[in-house]
């Protein structure tokens, strides 16, 4: 294994003697959580939070349909 920045970082085993299997299924998990983990750092595109008063303010109604001015008796 090297200890390039590109590669995956060395699993060393310091107690028993896992089998290979084992030692996949170690490897994967750590690979699955340092993905998940990058994947979480990264900027998430979503709707821009509206504050409460934006979320307060209701449309102005338009204006009362007449027939006539009210000046006009």
């Amino acid at each position: 294994m090297s200890d390039s920045p590109d590669g995956p970082p060395p699993i060393r085993v310091v107690a028993g003697s896992p089998t290979d299997e084992e030692t996949a299924a170690v490897a994967a998990l750590l690979s699955r959580l340092l993905d998940e983990r990058a994947a979480s750092a990264a900027a998430l595109p979503g709707t821009p939070v509206r504050s409460r008063w934006d979320r307060s303010v209701r449309p102005i109604r338009p204006t009362w349909p007449v027939e006539k001015d009210w000046r006009d008796h």
